[in-house]
């Protein structure tokens, strides 16, 4: 009976207990599902596709896999207007595929994140269809607005001057509803109304469905747009030439972006997630938000307090954002000014691609996307890290013929689709992306260098160096380890991690387009007499497991070429 007992205690401390830290550390990787793999065959990625390439997670060490809008989808702007919610766009496969897919990625021990639209649906959506016949209770599920007048032509004027992110009124006229209704984004995608209580309820019960399909949590979209000023006051213009607003920029968006309600909001979502975590005995189910954000105070706020908590944790787009060459300097305070301002026991989170922008790679150059992957992997807190960057993965040029999603890019002025094309997966057809002919977007013509499995077979590669930065990422000392950053010089800079009793991780880039010659311990204290190279970017020359002398024996310890990366380690605790 004393041996059953025990057993049984065992049994409830394994299987009783929620992992609450799973997120905290774990890299996160971001699939644009049409661009990933084929799996039928006519051109765009889905879900048997991703299912086929799921040990591919596996050999990198990724647990955390998160994919775009897979929702049923007229795709006006590439699945962020959605028409249901609880069904999957036949343009991917199935709820069966769905649910073979969650199947597959548990037995993999791998996780699975889906961007969840919460701040619009499509036009196309049943509820809007019923808002517009005010039918009870999807009548007010919109924001709605009675004209402001009638110019002497009898055509209404919008309500206030507010405009859409992609240019032009914020307000549509509805003839049959004979009312404006608001759109932060397109016309097509009508935006919800989260004062109406049912709505948010509508809410919950979509988030309930997928949590009950099997996935981690949401990256919820777009949040910072939830809220709109009660009294609908027009927006201050930005320049006091403008009188009637048109761009985004026109308009100082006070009324209409990250009103404190939207925080509550997501508040709320927080507590239902924790109330839905608690049907679970295996891990915490999470919430992250995306936001662009020129002040960081905005993006601190969505992290809440003990208190309040509002989000996991926020993406963090700094890194993101850098869309032109700099120096040490820069990267030493942009680093440290968003870890110094964070609340007390919040996760960090770094990522420097996503879908919207231009990839490092086609905005700067090749070798220059490696050095922002690396960044993003040993600084602590979550890595978010989008398809491809594993492999140095860049953007081709694409003819006018050929774009797929319209909406400029206000950041880069280009379109997005740079930043979606296909993944390079081997030297075959299309790079064995897809066997039709005419893939939705071009596929880069250097595919026959770049690829996974050209890379996997190559000692030396971007896919090798990743794998050995996920291997480190696991390590005591990147998990636990605390931070401190250096300028060695005008372009080259560096940062340690460190544990006590543990050993040491020194990173360093050569940010500039000549050699640099590096004095490491002049500069970083309390090191060893020899350094170990942990990884080292495919342009270094340099060759992982070789040990550098101390810098006493030679002054110059280290020669980088430009625009390299190494990790050096100490290999001994530290001090």
């Amino acid at each position: 009976m004393k041996n059953f007992l025990i057993i049984l205690c065992a049994f409830q401390i394994c299987y009783g207990h929620i992992d609450k830290t799973w997120w905290k550390h774990t890299i996160l990787y971001e699939i644009f599902l049409q661009s990933f793999k084929d799996g039928n065959g006519d051109g765009i990625g889905d879900i048997k596709g991703l299912i086929s390439k799921l040990d591919h997670f596996v050999d990198l060490g990724i647990e955390t896999v998160y994919i775009s809008p897979h929702y049923e989808s007229p795709m006006v702007d590439s699945g962020y207007d959605v028409a249901n919610f609880t069904n999957v766009n036949p343009m991917f496969g199935t709820m069966q595929d769905f649910d073979t897919l969650i199947k597959q990625m548990k037995k993999r021990k791998l996780k699975l994140m889906i961007d969840m639209v919460i701040n619009h649906s499509s036009d196309k959506n049943p509820w809007f269809a019923k808002s517009i016949n005010k039918e009870d209770p999807y009548t007010d599920y919109y924001v709605w607005k009675d004209p402001k007048g009638y110019d002497l032509n009898g055509k209404p004027i919008p309500p206030n001057n507010w405009v859409s992110i992609f240019s032009g009124p914020a307000w549509t006229w509805n003839a049959k509803r004979k009312q404006f209704y608001f759109h932060q984004f397109s016309p097509e995608q009508p935006d919800f109304n989260f004062r109406n209580d049912l709505l948010k309820d509508e809410i919950k019960k979509i988030f309930k469905f997928w949590f009950d399909k099997g996935v981690a949590g949401f990256r919820l979209d777009a949040v910072k747009f939830l809220m709109e000023d009660a009294l609908f006051r027009d927006e201050p213009v930005s320049s006091p030439e403008i009188t009637v607003p048109y761009k985004d920029s026109d308009v100082i968006h006070i009324h209409t972006r990250s009103l404190w309600e939207s925080y509550e909001i997501l508040h709320e979502l927080r507590t239902y997630t924790e109330e839905i975590t608690k049907k679970f005995k295996d891990y915490e189910r999470i919430l992250t938000s995306e936001s662009y954000h020129k002040s960081k105070k905005f993006l601190y706020q969505y992290y809440g307090s003990e208190n309040y908590r509002i989000m996991h944790f926020p993406f963090n787009f700094a890194l993101v954002l850098s869309a032109q060459y700099e120096n040490a300097t820069f990267f030493h305070d942009k680093i440290n000014e968003y870890l110094e301002g964070l609340p007390e026991e919040a996760t960090p989170c770094w990522n420097s691609e996503n879908h919207d922008k231009l990839r490092k790679g086609t905005l700067l150059n090749e070798e220059y996307g490696f050095i922002f992957t690396t960044m993003v992997m040993m600084l602590p807190g979550v890595a978010y890290l989008y398809y491809g960057q594993e492999i140095g993965l860049s953007g081709s040029k694409i003819r006018p013929d050929q774009i797929v999603n319209k909406f400029e890019d206000e950041f880069t002025k280009t379109g997005r689709d740079s930043s979606r094309q296909p993944m390079l997966w081997d030297d075959t057809l299309n790079a064995g992306f897809s066997n039709n002919r005419v893939p939705f977007l071009p596929v880069n013509p250097n595919y026959w260098r770049i690829n996974a499995d050209t890379q996997k077979n190559t000692e030396n590669s971007y896919y090798n160096m990743f794998k050995k930065m996920s291997k480190l990422r696991k390590t005591s000392t990147i998990k636990h380890g605390d931070f401190k950053s250096y300028v060695f010089s005008q372009c080259v800079f560096g940062f340690t991690r460190s544990l006590k009793g543990r050993e040491t991780y020194v990173t360093i880039f050569n940010l500039g387009s000549e050699t640099e010659f590096v004095d490491v311990h002049n500069t970083v204290e309390n090191l060893p007499k020899f350094l170990t190279i942990e990884m080292a970017s495919p342009n270094s020359g340099l060759s992982v497991g070789k040990k550098l002398p101390s810098a006493q024996r030679i002054p110059k310890i280290l020669i980088l070429r430009p625009s390299t990366v190494v990790i050096l380690s100490t290999k001994v605790p530290a001090k």
